[in-house]
């Protein structure tokens, strides 16, 4: 069992088909549905990652921002739900959270 493990662990390693997790600029301005959200610890602080379906596809995206934080943490035990990520064209505009 241990060699199965080990041999698995070590594939996983060497793969290079896992995808990028995506940036929320990735994001911003498209429907997606947050299933999930986990917070993980950064050198920058807490910041939230969500596993989302986009396009059909499910994958991961970084969700930064003071005022974006906030409002998954208000959300959070709501998901799975429709939203979009939106920023002002403004330098400092923070990204924001709304219902799809």
């Amino acid at each position: 069992m241990t060699k199965k493990l080990s041999d698995a662990l070590k594939e996983i390693a060497e793969s290079n088909d896992f995808p990028e997790t995506l940036k929320t600029a990735d994001i911003k301005g498209k429907k997606f549905t947050l299933q999930s959200l986990r917070l993980v610890n950064t050198e920058n602080g807490e910041r939230y990652i969500g596993l989302i379906e986009i396009e059909g596809q499910h994958c991961e995206a970084w969700l930064s921002g003071s005022k974006l934080h906030r409002q998954l943490q208000t959300i959070e035990d709501s998901l799975p739900l429709d939203v979009v990520v939106n920023k002002d064209e403004g330098q400092y505009a923070p990204y924001l959270l709304d219902l799809a």
